[in-house]
């Protein structure tokens, strides 16, 4: 396409007013509802202009851009009139667009506001992509609009300077972090931090913070783990002629603080430039007191990491008598301290917190070095360790079973939702004690939280690899989840050592009949026999059960036909799950 034929067909665009306008939702996943809509532009659906890049580079090319801005704008009102859009509306304006003495606040108020859109509802969504010609003006026109009733947002921050110092001006209603910093996110510790570190800005500066680009299930979990509830991305809904939204992701919650999103040591790592051996302990230095809030250096050769060179053991050497001008220009390998803890990202936080403990008996260290496949990726804090430890056993404790301390239900839907996102099939197994009323009823509650508590004791002693998870729903219910094989067997296992201790309690007289005499629930006198306990097995993974509700809904089917079966084990499996099975998992499951 010719420059000429670019110019004809963009004017035939604007005098025709071809634009379309398009809706990608912004969502509050606290609220689980949509808070708006951005409005995108696009061409005639058979023009070669059609796609945003290119209309609005002809634009620019063709010096045109606030013609057409304004032919968006008009578009954009007139479409969230048609469609009954009550919700937010955000808008794309180039600070070019505003800067025009002629464009006056009306006039732009005029474009949206036509048939009763009103400035409360528009959302004035300024890239820092297009760097401003005269800052000090467009500061003007913006606080002009706000007044007006407008709302404004900062989009794409990341992606040039303009953006923060524009936020510390202006201040924004919401800030948008670029999909380059959202992208991967939960894999990426660098990412990490910057979308931590916007987050402190934005509780502190007081505008509301919205992450663009968000496509997987991970990143939403990871954001919301974060504080971050406003999102758009594909996952949530790609841009649509009409304003919808696609909530079922929602239905997967977040972990809450301390869960499995915030438990690895990969997650405390903060990424800090590292140093090569050869640097001068003058540059280092000089690193060091440009960052008071950094108190050790990784030292580190072709991503490997060597060790750490500590702000004291510098500042040390530095302090004597002629000691910087005799020591600066050595290499940080003189002083780094090569016995530095190294953990993989993937280790949890109380293996990080049992490394250092037996690291040294008589030092604690205050640094430790992150890594991935052995490559450095950040250094971790002590103090953010036990921090983050003590939040975790905070929360924890919130949401375990007053009686066994075992995590309840908030924390089993939590596990229930981590193991169906990973994938991988796993065995679910609802516990529950048989002919538990009438012992309570005879005995008393307190030998029956004497069995209870037995039971949890148990099942923890039982099912105690690291795949393995125990969970106490509640009463003399129980939930085991594991990735390992001879579940059936430990099962077993575990009915065999309950009907030996629980026996024990009941009197000599009874145990030798074999049943108690009780009332049933409609007051009728029975014989009930002794407590024993059924296992409700079922084989899952993420294609056989969409949520966790799903989950639980089976593995209770699952628990009440154990109780109608002889041997107390009932298994529910499907065979997606199978299939991904070796021949010896399926023999010894199913056995």
């Amino acid at each position: 396409m010719t420059a000429c034929d670019q110019a004809r067909e963009l004017q035939r665009i604007i005098d025709q007013q071809l634009i379309s306008t398009m809706f990608q939702p912004i969502v509050d996943c606290q609220k689980g509802t949509v808070l708006g809509y951005e409005v995108l532009s696009r061409g005639p659906s058979d023009s070669p202009l059609h796609g945003a890049p290119a209309l609005f580079q002809a634009g620019e090319q063709c010096k045109q851009v606030i013609s057409l801005e304004q032919a968006c704008l008009l578009e954009a009102g007139q479409s969230c009139i048609r469609h009954g859009v009550s919700h937010l509306v955000f808008v794309n304006v180039s600070p070019g667009l505003l800067l025009p003495k002629a464009f006056a606040e009306d006039r732009l108020q005029s474009l949206l506001a036509t048939n009763g859109l009103k400035p409360e509802n528009v959302v004035i969504e300024l890239s820092e992509r297009y760097p401003a010609d005269n800052p000090e003006a467009l500061k003007a026109r913006l606080t002009a609009l706000k007044k007006r009733g407008f709302r404004v947002a900062i989009d794409d921050l990341g992606t040039g300077y303009s953006g923060l110092k524009l936020w510390s001006e202006i201040q924004p209603d919401f800030v948008k972090i670029d999909r380059h910093f959202i992208r991967d996110v939960d894999r990426d510790l660098v990412k990490k931090e910057f979308v931590r570190s916007v987050i402190n800005l934005c509780e502190r500066l007081g505008c509301r913070l919205i992450a663009e680009g968000v496509e997987t299930i991970a990143e939403l979990t990871l954001l919301r783990s974060m504080g971050i509830h406003l999102i758009q991305g594909f996952l949530l809904g790609r841009p649509n002629p009409f304003p919808t939204a696609e909530l079922s992701a929602l239905d997967n919650p977040a972990p809450i603080s301390g869960g499995q999103a915030t438990s690895d040591a990969g997650y405390l790592g903060r990424y800090i430039v590292p140093l090569a051996p050869t640097a001068s302990l003058g540059e280092a230095w000089q690193v060091l007191q440009s960052s008071p809030s950094i108190f050790a250096l990784p030292v580190v050769d072709n991503d490997r990491p060597l060790g750490l060179l500590h702000k004291w053991r510098v500042m040390e050497v530095f302090s004597s008598t002629y000691g910087r001008a005799l020591n600066e220009t050595k290499p940080v390998s003189s002083l780094t301290a090569y016995d530095a803890l190294v953990v993989e990202h993937d280790e949890s936080l109380e293996a990080v917190s049992q490394s250092l403990l037996e690291d040294d008996l008589h030092y604690l260290k205050q640094h430790f070095i992150v890594t991935r496949n052995g490559h450095y990726i950040g250094l971790g804090s002590t103090r953010s360790l036990l921090r983050m430890m003590t939040r975790s056993r905070v929360e924890q404790a919130r949401h375990a079973n007053p009686l066994t301390q075992l995590p309840g239900n908030v924390l089993i839907q939590q596990e229930a939702v981590h193991r169906l996102q990973q994938n991988n099939p796993f065995t679910c197994i609802y516990f529950d004690i048989d002919h538990f009323k009438p012992f309570n009823d005879l005995l008393g509650y307190s030998k029956g939280d004497e069995v209870i508590l037995s039971l949890a004791r148990q099942l923890c002693t039982v099912f105690n690899g690291d795949s393995e998870w125990v969970g106490h729903i509640g009463g003399d219910d129980f939930v085991v989840f594991s990735d390992r094989l001879e579940i059936r067997k430990r099962c077993e296992e575990v009915q065999q050592l309950f009907a030996l201790e629980a026996s024990t309690r009941y009197p000599e007289a009874i145990r030798q009949a074999g049943f108690i005499t009780g009332e049933d629930r409609d007051g009728l006198p029975r014989q009930f026999p002794l407590v024993a306990l059924s296992a409700g097995i079922v084989v899952a993974d993420s294609r056989a059960f969409g949520s966790a509700a799903d989950l639980a809904a089976t593995a209770a089917v699952a628990k009440s036909k154990a109780k109608k079966a002889v041997s107390g084990i009932q298994i529910v499996s499907n065979i997606a799950a199978l299939n991904e099975m070796s021949d010896d998992h399926k023999t010894a499951l199913l056995a």
